[in-house]
């Protein structure tokens, strides 16, 4: 490779390793206590993160001392659910915004943009009073259902089938294909990295939520992985500073390795999308 090849992706490297460093400390510093069986060398400075005594202690006894098998099961049932069935919903709308003109879809979409500005908190309170209503209250369906209708999804993906090429589109529809027909079979595949996008967003976002499972569940054996640890860690176990980071590892595990698995997909829709749009080009 030419030095003046390698130079430009040099800099970049060194313009983001900062920004690596930053944000992979606390990750690294959390793993290197929780794997030190005497974590006191970590509250001296200046700090080292290689571990002190490394071993599994802490996780055994975060297994032992809290039902941690139960906690994941429950925050995996939950993301998986909030995933699934909010992709399936924002896919449809989605296209819909953005491919079939009705009167209002404009005012609609303003609107939708307008749900996205205002904090979350707001709806916990009629949701509660919702569910509380309908018998829904310590139930997987009430943390689930409010999940269902994400206005991110449904802007993420109008703005992704936005960017389709049109005549793609007009040709299924010369050849008598139907509206939903090109949802599924031309528009969507075109869009995988889109979904993937959005279906690990969704997942994150599901896996990490904390307030509204509280608020809804009172079963402790019903809460994910968030609120298990906040009810247990800040009780009897507080002071073992290990155990909690040994919680946190494990609630952070399933994520980076979803992230992992599924990266793959978004470079591999990109080059399809940009292949397809090289092709039409070029006829």
């Amino acid at each position: 490779m030419k030095r003046r090849d390698w130079l430009p992706a040099l800099g970049q490297y060194a313009a983001l390793l900062p920004f690596v460093l930053v944000a992979a400390f606390p990750l690294l510093w959390t793993f290197s206590v929780a794997i030190s069986e005497d974590p006191s060398h970590m509250w001296h400075f200046p700090q080292s993160l290689w571990p002190h005594e490394p071993g599994l202690m802490w996780f055994s006894r975060v297994q032992a001392e809290i039902p941690i098998g139960r906690y994941l099961f429950n925050s995996l049932g939950i993301s998986l659910g909030i995933t699934i069935f909010s992709t399936l919903l924002a896919i449809p709308c989605g296209y819909a915004l953005s491919q079939i003109p009705f009167r209002g879809s404009n005012a609609l979409f303003m609107l939708l943009l307008l749900t996205l500005m205002l904090p979350s908190e707001l709806a916990i309170i009629p949701n509660f009073l919702t569910f509380s209503r309908l018998g829904l209250v310590d139930s997987y369906v009430a943390v689930v259902l409010p999940g269902l209708a994400s206005a991110f999804g449904a802007f993420l993906m109008r703005q992704a089938f936005q960017d389709l090429p049109q005549d793609i589109l007009d040709a299924a529809r010369v050849d008598g294909a139907s509206e939903w027909q090109l949802l599924w079979r031309v528009a969507l595949p075109q869009c995988r990295a889109m979904v993937s996008a959005l279906a690990i967003f969704s997942f994150v976002q599901s896996w990490n939520d904390y307030l509204w499972p509280a608020v809804i569940l009172k079963d402790r054996l019903k809460v994910p992985l968030s609120v298990g640890i906040f009810n247990d860690l800040t009780g009897p176990f507080s002071t073992s500073t290990s155990m909690v980071m040994a919680a946190i590892i494990v609630a952070a595990l399933p994520v980076l390795i979803a992230f992992a698995c599924t990266q793959r997909y978004f470079l591999g829709g990109d080059e399809s999308a940009a292949a397809q749009r090289s092709a039409i080009g070029d006829n």
